[in-house]
């Protein structure tokens, strides 16, 4: 029988085989390369992406603060206005009132009765004066309290004025301003 020696061809296909699969090794580095640094190149454009969005959105939001701060700054020059307004509104309001106190004050004054002061403070008002004796002031205080615009008299006090000045009395006397509505 005639020898055959098939080493080498197996051989020959042994060396394919392995060319074969350092080939398929370097194609799939390669192609494991490629995707790596593909997906690498993805992630950066990704993240570049996102970088810009957070910037823009940074933008964004310094630009709508600045907005707030300047609403707030005219919200509160709209309420110090508003206040303003509100004061010189009751200031017009009560203007009338005030006229309206001191005529009423010079009705209701007994002859024989000063005041040396008159003080107001909203609807209270207080008057310190003298009188020739204790009857003008009892005449006072039945005056205010049969008046339209003055009620709720209180004698706080009654003394005598001065032992120079005899029978005088200096008094106080707590009142309210009745306030209308209609004005005069």
């Amino acid at each position: 029988m005639p020898r055959v020696n098939l080493l080498p061809w197996r051989d020959e296909q042994r060396r394919r085989r392995q060319q074969r699969f350092l080939l398929c090794i370097g194609i799939a580095v390669l192609a494991g390369g490629l995707g790596v640094y593909g997906a690498r190149y993805a992630i950066q454009g990704m993240v570049a992406e996102q970088r810009f969005r957070n910037e823009m959105l940074r933008t964004e939001v310094e630009r709508l603060d600045r907005q707030v701060e300047e609403l707030q700054r005219l919200e509160s020059r709209r309420e110090h206005l508003l206040a303003r307004m509100g004061t010189i509104v009751e200031l017009q309001r009560m203007r009338p009132l005030v006229v309206r106190l001191f005529d009423e004050l010079v009705e209701v004054l007994p002859a024989g009765v000063q005041l040396l002061e008159v003080a107001q403070d909203g609807d209270r008002i207080v008057l310190d004066g003298l009188a020739e004796s204790s009857s003008r002031v009892a005449a006072l205080m039945r005056n205010i309290d049969s008046s339209q615009w003055l009620r709720s008299p209180r004698l706080v006090l009654v003394e005598s004025a001065s032992e120079e000045a005899s029978g005088s009395a200096r008094f106080t006397i707590v009142m309210e301003q009745a306030l209308h509505n209609g004005g005069s």
